[in-house]
């Protein structure tokens, strides 16, 4: 019999675009508008994937851009 495995837990600070929503506490549609328009947190986009730094959402939210 083998020993049950832990769960993974991963300590990424890299969020998708779920995660930083819920961070900033918007919609995931506000976010998609605010990466159209140029004017939301940076991301970085690997292929069809974006992903949010948490150091940026926090400078984001310091400038009052929230």
């Amino acid at each position: 019999m083998t020993a049950p495995t832990e769960p993974q837990t991963f300590t990424s600070p890299w969020l998708t675009t779920e995660q930083a929503a819920n961070y900033l506490s918007v919609s995931t549609g506000t976010l998609a508008n605010w990466r159209s328009a140029g004017n939301g947190p940076r991301y970085k986009a690997v292929g069809r994937l974006v992903r949010y730094h948490r150091d940026d959402l926090d400078a984001f939210l310091m400038e009052g851009a929230a």
